[in-house]
């Protein structure tokens, strides 16, 4: 779950009330893009979170103080430990809508503003002097800049994001209300109209206003029988954000773990309670989100573990068999021996070698009789002969295998929330890897839809699967025979698919849809990574394999830097 416009209006509210004119006595960097300021104001001292993390980013106080995590200082740690230390908190500003607060320090050096752009997955914390200068970052951009990008490098001119191109609340009317649900299908829910043409309102606010304006966080466009009511909830929800009245909530599920918060009462949820103070909220999600999200992975990581060690011995034995079962005729060779000298084998004997063919020396089971030793011999022939195609492939079923758990593996690392982590724990259920549910319809087909659907620079839609089970479904469901699919080559990761129905994409946004490809795979951290594009129609999934795994011919193969798309 992501800061919204209303989350970060209610944090500057409670920030300000809580650490104006407070100084900062220490920063503390927790890993590269988390890092905890101690600000005093006499006589308590307060700790501040921001993080930039894309999976979650955050900023609220905390009630304990934070140690420093391992790894390297980073180039923006050095810049706010020497203009940090003993700065004066001046000020928190947010501008109207957006996702980003301004901290205003009146630095010993000189003055100083930290922007934490509470931007989902394009989350970041710039350092700048009062010139708008950057001074230190974060994320520092990835690969080369796209045409029109900003680029948010030290010593350049700041630019803020640029903003959306929504309707601003006071100009949601009766009238222009009517013109965006005329334009929309009946059939499209209007909790996911809403984000779309009003600026900061949020999937999670949008429910909310459905839910109190129709009676269901459901409701599509075709079944909105009266547009007042609706009007009238976007503007209460909205005057918050001028009177402060904010009431934060946490809202609970049926095991008790926290699935959402929000600076105002989440009346949509089963399971709401207010906190405090909206840190508490905040902190309360976020330490709960990770502790689950860590402890729902690791039985699927030791399962995985367990399977890839079960078939690795699998594979030394089925080695051992091809050494020892090597040269066939050899063994029928020995068995005929054993009988046509059978006269010349004492009892106990354990070797045999015969005239006709020297150097030929033939191992014997002293225990066994002449007759039994040949038919030991010519019994190993027969399993020989079979093991000649069947040693292959059962090694090329363990390989199709192993890749299958490699991928469920880069999957797992991928999984961002429960229902992905689900969809992976039903994948090695089915492959009979783990104990678990099989074909739950209901998740299999929501893990189905969640696949990522981008648009690249010039325009071209891009989808992108999170998982085997999604990389399944759009190759060989959801894609037609003319569209383009790439794949990181040679490694697990997403199946990327650009449709040509509307006509061939640029080659910019080949490349970017490359790129993308590139880190949704295990080469993410990568500066360069082989990525490879064909048709899809000459794409086939191997037969007897595990969903995901396929081949493909009339590649060709592009080298770009790994990029992270921008996800709302």
């Amino acid at each position: 779950m992501n800061f919204d416009t209303f989350s970060l209006a209610a944090m500057a509210h409670e920030l300000r009330h809580t650490l104006s004119g407070g100084r900062v006595q220490r920063v503390t960097q927790i890993n590269s893009l988390t890092y905890s300021f101690e600000i005093f104001i006499h006589p308590i001292r307060h700790y501040l979170t921001l993080s930039a993390e894309p999976q979650a980013p955050r900023l609220h106080l905390t009630l304990n103080k934070s140690r420093r995590g391992v790894g390297h200082e980073t180039p923006l740690m050095l810049v706010l430990r020497k203009y940090m230390r003993g700065a004066k908190l001046a000020g928190i500003e947010q501008p109207p809508y957006e996702r980003i607060l301004y901290f205003y320090f009146d630095s010993p050096f000189e003055p100083t503003i930290l922007a934490a752009e509470m931007l989902g997955t394009r989350s970041n914390l710039v350092l700048l002097n009062a010139e708008q200068t950057v001074l230190g970052v974060a994320r520092l951009p990835k690969g080369d800049a796209q045409s029109g990008q900003r680029t948010l490098l030290p010593n350049q001119y700041y630019q803020p994001p640029p903003p959306l191109q929504k309707l601003l609340p006071a100009q949601l009317t009766e009238y222009t209300l009517r013109q965006e649900l005329a334009e929309a299908s009946p059939e499209f829910k209007l909790a996911r109209l809403l984000p779309q043409i009003l600026n900061g309102v949020s999937p999670l606010l949008a429910k909310e206003i459905t839910f109190r304006a129709t009676g269901s966080a459901e409701t599509t466009v075709g079944e909105l029988t009266a547009l007042s009511p609706l009007l009238q909830t976007v503007a209460q929800l909205f005057a918050q954000l001028d009177s402060n009245a904010w009431q934060p909530t946490l809202a609970f599920d049926e095991d008790d773990s926290p699935v959402a918060f929000a600076p105002y009462t989440l009346t949509h949820l089963p399971h709401p309670r207010p906190t405090a103070t909206f840190s508490e909220a905040v902190e309360i999600y976020f330490a709960d989100a990770a502790a689950g999200y860590a402890v729902a992975k690791a039985p699927l990581l030791e399962a995985i573990k367990t399977a890839r060690d079960r078939l690795a011995r699998r594979r030394d034995r089925l080695e051992e068999d091809a050494a020892d079962l090597a040269d066939p005729e050899q063994l029928k060779t020995g068995g005929e021996v054993i009988l046509g000298a059978a006269h010349l084998i004492a009892p106990g004997q354990t070797e045999l070698a015969v005239d006709w063919l020297p150097g030929l020396v033939i191992k014997l089971d002293p225990a066994l009789s002449p007759s039994e030793n040949a038919q030991h011999y010519f019994n190993r022939y027969r399993k020989a002969q079979r093991a000649g195609d069947e040693i292959p492939a059962q090694l090329e079923k363990i390989s199709l295998e192993e890749q299958y758990l490699d991928q469920l593996e880069q999957d797992l690392a991928m999984a961002e929330d429960r229902p992905e982590i689900d969809a992976i724990a039903y994948s090695l259920a089915e492959a009979g890897y783990a104990v678990g549910k099989r074909g739950h319809k209901k998740r299999q087909k929501q893990a189905v839809s969640n696949y990522l659907r981008l648009t690249a620079p010039d325009g071209a839609a891009v989808w992108v699967g999170k998982n085997a089970v999604q990389n399944q479904h759009l190759t060989f469901n959801r894609a037609n025979p003319d569209d383009l699919w790439l794949h990181a080559r040679g490694i697990p990761g997403a199946h990327v698919i650009i449709p040509t129905s509307a006509g061939l994409p640029s080659e910019d946004d080949v490349l970017w849809a490359a790129a993308v490809a590139a880190y949704y795979s295990r080469a993410r951290h990568d500066t360069a990574v082989d990525v490879d594009v064909t048709v899809k129609k000459y794409v086939r999934a191997i037969k007897g394999a595990p969903p995901g795994l396929v081949t493909l011919r009339n590649e060709s193969t592009l080298r770009v830097a790994p990029l992270e798309p921008e996800i709302d």
